[in-house]
């Protein structure tokens, strides 16, 4: 949970004692780890659309809880190869990124092993955070500055309306953020829809 967090928001992985709190409620309601997880993804997108730069937690998520979200193969779900991993249309939708070959392979090699069943949405939400933070180190200094300055640029005027301490986070969030949008179809939602198509529901 601390860890998906920190993949969206690009921040150390801790909780706020809001955000503490708003995880016991929920496990004692009984919500699963996966329904909270693609609300988190819910929530960092609508972020995104708002331009809303207060940051991400689970209690913003809370709205978003059990919302509908289209995966990436919303559209047209690919076919799939009868008793074979259902999740490597995800690896065949990504667009090839200069250096992330490594990372490709060890995504691949993790969501082959990855059968349908109760923790295929939180194993397969782990290699996509193990991917992101493989391709994020191999980029280098030269790559992640570049996609510093991108934040930047897509920031823009909202920069001069925080504090000075608060820039540095808000750039390499949407640094991150950058990076992740690279790669569309690394989401809970087109997981979960792959992993459901599937088991037949």
């Amino acid at each position: 949970m601390r860890a998906h967090l920190c993949l969206l928001r690009g921040g150390g992985a801790f909780l706020s004692p809001a955000d503490a709190l708003q995880l016991v409620t929920w496990f004692e309601q009984g919500v699963s780890v996966p329904r909270i997880l693609a609300a988190l993804e819910r929530a960092a997108e609508a972020r995104r659309r708002s331009r809303n730069r207060v940051p991400l937690s689970l209690v913003a998520a809370k709205r978003h809880l059990d919302r509908a979200s289209k995966g990436w193969f919303h559209r047209d779900l690919p076919q799939m190869v009868r008793g074979g991993p259902p999740l490597m249309p995800v690896v065949r939708a990504l667009q090839a990124q200069p250096g992330d070959a490594a990372a490709r392979r060890a995504l691949e090699q993790s969501l082959a092993a990855i059968a349908p069943g109760d923790d295929a949405l939180v194993e397969a939400l782990a290699a996509v955070r193990t991917f992101v933070e493989a391709v994020w180190t191999g980029l280098g200094d030269p790559g992640r500055d570049a996609l510093r300055r991108q934040a930047e640029a897509e920031l823009g005027d909202l920069l001069a309306l925080v504090q000075p301490h608060q820039r540095e986070p808000l750039v390499e969030e949407t640094a991150r953020d950058c990076l992740r949008q690279r790669y569309p179809a690394l989401t809970a939602a087109t997981l979960a829809e792959l992993l459901a198509h599937d088991g037949g529901g």
